[in-house]
């Protein structure tokens, strides 16, 4: 009977575990830029990386199979030496949308910082307190990242948790005086100031738009597309805040990179009115792209 009682116990405790993982990673290697490329060595990199992002528990929360995260990570080396590996990670994340089939692009990012040391068979080992090497740093925080941003999807400053947990990698990482997470650079997309710009209440309006674009008006729009539109409109007039303090802030940028294409079809399909109001704040918050919200308009 005990035996028994522990095989079922065992069971029951893989079953938590395995609903415990969030991601549902996908990771595309790119190495055309090196000469006589070990295919068998990038091979094990990719599977090692799908490993690591797929089997470690980040929260402890359970996630349901249709509930884990989308994740793509494009991985293109474009330098290596023996064990040491550079390139750049292009980390894409995205959730579906209440009551469809749709899913919606969450973060779209590209890191042109990234360098690692690699051994082939090497495991990727975690450690949320300690520095264990650079590629499990890198992709640790961008794991925290994107966890953050998908739950602020669906509560009011709901990611929080998970932006703390990478800045906290962001620390370690520099005490071990490894490329890419330095503060000396202005440029707020990097490591540092991206989840530095996360965390800053300065630019808390961040959050609240990610909420309510999402839950307030995508997670609606099947059943109530002009409410949805109505709230869509208002999550991106939260970002005019943002824009008050800095025009070029990353977070703006992160947010329109992801959501442009949406935006446009979105309100290609409003009335005329709603079109106008949002051609005007999306081109004033988005100037890189002003030729793309024209074609709002255009659609009849």
């Amino acid at each position: 009977m005990k035996k028994l009682f522990f095989a079922i116990l065992s069971i029951l405790l893989c079953s938590m575990v395995a609903n415990a993982q969030e991601f549902r990673c996908r990771v595309n290697m790119q190495y055309n830029d090196i000469a006589n490329a070990d295919k068998d060595l990038f091979n094990t990199l990719r599977n090692s990386i799908e490993d690591f992002m797929n089997s470690q528990s980040w929260t402890n929360h359970s996630f349901e199979e249709q509930e884990k995260i989308d994740l793509k990570l494009t991985l293109r080396i474009t330098s290596q030496s023996s064990k040491n590996f550079s390139g750049t990670l292009q980390v894409q994340s995205s959730r579906p949308v209440y009551n469809s089939t749709y899913t919606t692009t969450i973060f779209n990012h590209v890191d042109d910082r990234i360098s690692f040391q690699y051994e082939e068979n090497e495991p990727i080992e975690f450690s949320e307190n300690a520095f264990v090497s650079n590629l499990s740093s890198i992709l640790s925080y961008y794991a925290y990242i994107v966890l953050g941003l998908d739950y602020d999807t669906f509560s009011p400053n709901g990611g929080i948790e998970f932006f703390q947990k990478a800045q906290n990698i962001v620390s370690t990482a520099q005490a071990n005086d490894e490329s890419g997470w330095s503060a000396s650079s202005r440029d707020d997309k990097t490591r540092y100031w991206f989840v530095e710009n996360l965390l800053n209440s300065t630019y808390s309006p961040f959050h609240t738009a990610m909420y309510k674009y999402h839950r307030l008006g995508l997670d609606i729009m099947y059943d109530k597309p002009a409410e949805g539109r109505k709230e869509v409109y208002n999550a991106v007039s939260e970002l005019e805040k943002v824009f008050r303090q800095k025009p070029s802030s990353y977070l703006l940028t992160a947010f329109f990179y992801a959501k442009k294409d949406e935006i446009v079809q979105m309100y290609s399909e409003g009335q005329p009115d709603e079109k106008n109001r949002m051609v005007i704040l999306a081109k004033k918050l988005n100037p890189a792209n002003v030729n793309d919200y024209d074609k709002i308009n255009s659609t009849k």
